[in-house]
């Protein structure tokens, strides 16, 4: 079935199954991971010439000192890739396109009242942004110094202990990290907002909840993440995958409240007859 008939179809019966909208938000991010969302433009320029860019980029961080040569990764093997893609697109490994991937401080900070920094960890991220709650504890320039991180315009955060997958983008705030939370600094030609959609589409969850460890606290390694599988088009391609995504959040949105406008007359009318039978 083809993507548009496939979505058509859920939109019309989402408004009334219970968690209708939920699952339609759900087949949206996977089709557009799929490579399924949006027609493929033969002018873009294929993902595997993006990648040698990418790779020249980040040889040249590493001869400028900015970056430290990594570990090779082993290669992706045809058992690992979960699923086809178009054929302008390309599997690789999420620290192919990352200048550094780690987490925070495996402890924790000396804090201080009259800090001008805060401690974030993963609950402190939210749909792209980093939330300073009232009980976001604060340290002080030294424990600022002591354990920042390479953050810049780049860098996404990503909850990896207890709640897996929140993320927010790195926006110039004075914060040190958490042990839950990761963070990983994007090389050029990749999209932040392309790669948000991705860690929020039920893929990446399912990923990390089978590659998590613990029992009564989920905890996903810096392995796990590294390795994680990316399905990468073109940047071309990325930027209208998130354009149309978030059209079509905009209209679950819509049909959402128009299901709890419902759900409440509903509700208003169930009590008025109740009260004439009481």
């Amino acid at each position: 079935m083809e993507a548009q008939v496939l979505l058509d179809k859920y939109f019309e019966t989402a408004f009334s199954a219970p968690d209708g909208v939920k699952k339609l938000r759900e087949l949206i991010l996977s089709l557009a991971m799929q490579g399924k969302l949006v027609p493929q433009d033969p002018s873009d320029q294929p993902a595997s010439e993006l990648l040698k860019e990418i790779e020249v980029e980040k040889e040249r961080l590493i001869k400028e000192g900015k970056i430290k040569k990594s570990k090779p990764l082993p290669e992706i093997t045809s058992d690992e890739i979960p699923y086809d893609l178009p054929e302008s697109w390309e599997w690789v490994k999420l620290e192919n396109i990352v200048s550094i991937l780690g987490d925070g401080i495996h402890g924790t900070p000396q804090y201080s009242e009259k800090g001008e920094f805060y401690f974030i960890n993963g609950n402190n991220l939210s749909d792209g942004v980093i939330e300073i709650k009232n009980n976001t504890k604060k340290v002080s320039i030294e424990e600022f110094n002591k354990y920042k991180k390479q953050l810049n315009k780049n860098s996404v955060l990503v909850s990896i202990n207890g709640t897996i997958g929140n993320i927010a983008f790195y926006n110039n705030e004075k914060i040190i990290l958490g042990k839950s939370a990761c963070y990983f600094n994007l090389l050029s030609n990749i999209n932040k907002l392309y790669i948000k959609k991705l860690i929020n589409s039920k893929y990446f969850l399912t990923y990390a909840v089978n590659s998590a460890t613990g029992t009564t606290i989920k905890n996903v390694s810096l392995k796990a993440m590294r390795e994680f599988l990316v399905p990468l088009p073109s940047l071309a391609e990325q930027y209208r995958i998130v354009e149309k995504i978030n059209r079509l959040m905009e209209q679950c949105d819509r049909l959402e409240k128009l299901r709890e406008q419902s759900i409440n007359k509903q509700t208003q009318l169930l009590d008025a007859i109740l009260s004439n039978i009481q």
